[in-house]
């Protein structure tokens, strides 16, 4: 993958094209620096229990983690999550999310001005785990017991730098 940023200089015209080929140039170079010296999986925070009013719903604490494409997830207050399947274990994630903000009126119409950088959680069937490719970052594994919710403590999710060869 090569890199390519905006050469600047005095009265140079610039368009939308460049300004986003800033932007890209250094998110590229943090997401690599992130992926390459870091790896991926919690940096901290982020735990995980069963929610205390909800039985059938998880809490995740504030936190931060870098995924498998080296985005930074930032949780910055605890969130909570419905266990909506009926299957046991299941596993709950997270993965990096963009949501565009900031509608402005343009001469076609509106566009958005602004990219707010969040997440979301998700319950899944499947680890992802396992799955390389997958932009999920697996949390914890959840396990049913008497029709009441479980995190499974003996489950230990990616964490940055405790990395195990195998």
């Amino acid at each position: 993958m090569a890199f390519e940023r905006v050469r600047f200089f005095d009265g140079q015209r610039l368009t939308t094209t460049d300004f986003e080929t800033e932007q890209n140039y250094h998110i590229s170079k943090r997401r690599l620096h992130n992926r390459m010296l870091h790896g991926f999986g919690v940096v901290t925070g982020l735990g995980v229990s069963i929610a205390d009013a909800q039985p059938d719903a998880v809490m995740v604490s504030p936190g931060i983690a870098l995924d498998r494409l080296g985005n930074e997830i930032l949780v910055e207050e605890s969130d909570c999550i419905k266990i909506d399947v009926d299957q046991s274990p299941c596993f709950l994630a997270i993965r990096y999310k963009e949501t565009p903000t900031d509608t402005v009126p343009t001469s076609d119409g509106i566009e958005f001005s602004r990219v707010l950088e969040g997440f979301e959680l998700a319950i899944v069937t499947d680890n992802p785990g396992a799955d390389e490719n997958s932009p999920l970052l697996t949390l914890a594994r959840l396990v049913q017991q008497e029709a009441t919710w479980l995190v499974d403590g003996s489950y230990c999710p990616d964490r940055v730098g405790l990395r195990i060869s195998h």
